[in-house]
């Protein structure tokens, strides 16, 4: 497998990853968990939990 063949299967698994943890992420914003205690729990930036709760459907 070459070096761009290998990249986009990770890309492409990130992307799933994210489908999955995205509706959770949402659910603690509307539940009130701190940004940054979702950040420390799901190893993403505390920028991107903003961003995905601020679009978010009923935000």
């Amino acid at each position: 497998m070459t070096p761009g063949e290998q990249r986009l299967q990770l890309v492409a698994e990130l992307d799933r990853l994210d489908a999955a943890l995205r509706p959770l992420v949402i659910q603690a914003v509307h539940a009130g968990v701190p940004y940054r205690r979702i950040a420390e729990l799901t190893n993403i930036s505390r920028a991107t939990v903003a961003r995905w709760g601020k679009h978010a459907p009923g935000a």
